[in-house]
């Protein structure tokens, strides 16, 4: 929908102008380690019983401390014992990324096994006494399973992969350590499964540089999406991490990070990380959705449903043969039945003519008689131009806010099918079974809402059809 009254032209751009100004830039890296001491991080030790307290910054065995390598400050884990080098700040939404390098001293059970460590990110809670480790999700830094994932003090994660059995096992770089190891190899596009805290979850291959060289693992955190990378190489992704609260499984959205010690000697160096307000393009193909199938999803426009609907604001939507069309507008047709929070839409459209204009709206209030009022305080999905004047009007686009990469829609007279993701501030679009459009909302708009379809008087026809809802955690 692309306005044309004077007064809603300036007001949007105001809103771009706002907008812009709290988007983080993607280009902006901050330095978490000041190249001298420490200052910025605090450390937290295992104790030697469990009935003991946990003390902030005893390190006795000076564990953490900063070395200089070859003329250069790092930071150096002795790996004597388990423990975490914890930031004072914690990240919502973020690209981190540290380089390191393995030391020769080991420890303990590490002694014959491969070396350990290990970057733990929306780290929560207080550290368990025994390890040192805050409630997080994992970034393994291990030789043969940097990448990895494992449970740490309970939590849990779904990932797209196949359970290890002795002959795929021949062609996975992690070999377990343990006879009792019952672990997930990542296959992207493999069947969904969730990893508990007895499993772990192993890239399936290694490209780890050669002992003593340098090596680049990085970690992007969207929207409850985790990805992880070695040396630019995309080796896991992983979705809804969530740990136990009382009886609710709750989602991880930010935390701190740790650096593990776990013995096993490890040199770190430039740890940095940048806010995101969208997932990095390179990565949109890797985005899982939520749900794989159909299940849990009610529909909109079946049956007893349709009598939820309501038109407000100029124009009409006529539904025949479970087809809902709009004309004339500019207005809205919205369901009443219910507001949503956190939710996936699905549905299909079709375009009768070359960029004719609808649009999807999610979370606004009761419209009362203004369909305006959706414009103002909820989002649209834009239905129109594939390759408009303005990026922000392309179909896919979160109008006015964000722009999809790109439309993806198919020729006109044929059934385009999208996807809507809402998670808290966190967007993504998918149209035709491609993500075009990732974003979190810096404006904060509200995150519950109705949901509508709306029909512009352009003389052209958009229908609408199976459009069917699935709550979210």
């Amino acid at each position: 929908m692309k306005l044309t009254m004077i007064h809603y032209a300036v007001f949007f751009a105001l809103l771009f102008r706002v907008n812009a100004a709290s988007e983080p830039s993607p280009d902006i890296w901050k330095r978490l380690f000041n190249g001298r001491d420490l200052s910025n991080w605090d450390k937290f030790l295992a104790t030697m019983k469990s009935s003991e307290s946990l003390i902030m910054n005893q390190d006795p065995k000076n564990v953490f401390t900063v070395t200089n390598l070859n003329g250069e400050n790092v930071i150096h884990v002795s790996g004597e014992g388990y423990g975490g080098l914890t930031t004072h700040e914690e990240f919502e939404n973020f690209h981190f990324r540290v380089q390191f390098k393995w030391g020769l001293a080991r420890w303990g059970g590490r002694l014959n096994v491969g070396r350990d460590s290990g970057i733990l990110y929306c780290g929560i809670g207080q550290p368990n006494p025994r390890t040192g480790w805050l409630t997080s999700i994992e970034n393994n830094v291990m030789e043969k399973g940097v990448g990895q994932w494992w449970s740490v003090n309970g939590a849990i994660i779904d990932c797209e992969g196949e359970w290890i059995t002795p002959e795929n096992e021949l062609y996975i770089p992690y070999k377990k350590e343990g006879a009792g190891e019952k672990n997930i190899v990542w296959r992207k596009g493999g069947p969904r499964v969730t990893a508990h805290e007895g499993n772990g979850i192993t890239p399936p291959f290694d490209v780890e540089g050669v002992f003593g060289n340098w090596n680049t693992a990085e970690v992007v955190f969207w929207g409850g999406h985790c990805f992880h990378i070695l040396n630019g190489h995309l080796n896991l992704v992983a979705f809804n991490p969530r740990y136990k609260s009382g009886d609710q499984w709750i989602p991880f959205t930010k935390g701190k990070i740790q650096l593990q010690s776990e013995e096993a000697e490890v040199f770190y160096r430039n740890p940095e990380i940048r806010p995101i307000s969208e997932l990095p393009p390179e990565y949109l193909d890797d985005l899982v959705s939520p749900a794989a199938g159909e299940e849990g999803f009610v529909p909109l426009f079946s049956g007893a449903a349709l009598h939820d609907w309501k038109q407000c604001g100029p124009g009409e939507f006529t539904v025949s043969g479970g087809v809902a069309s709009g004309e004339g507008g500019m207005g809205l047709w919205w369901n009443t039945a219910r507001q949503y929070t956190n939710f996936i839409l699905r549905g299909e459209f079709l375009q009768e003519q070359k960029i004719a204009d609808s649009g999807v709206f999610i979370r606004f209030p009761n419209p009362e008689s203004d369909p305006w009022n959706a414009v103002r305080s909820g989002h649209e999905i834009e239905i129109g131009d594939p390759a408009p004047e303005k990026p922000a009007w392309r179909t896919g686009s979160i109008y006015p806010f964000h722009a999809s990469v790109e439309a993806n829609t198919k020729p006109v007279g044929e059934w385009n099918s999208y996807e809507i993701v809402c998670q808290g501030q966190n967007y993504s679009v998918r149209i035709n079974g491609k993500v075009v459009n990732t974003w979190t909302d810096s404006t904060k708009r509200s995150e519950r809402g109705f949901v509508g379809l709306q029909n512009y008087n352009d003389g052209k026809t958009v229908r609408h059809r199976n459009l069917r809802v699935k709550e979210l955690q």
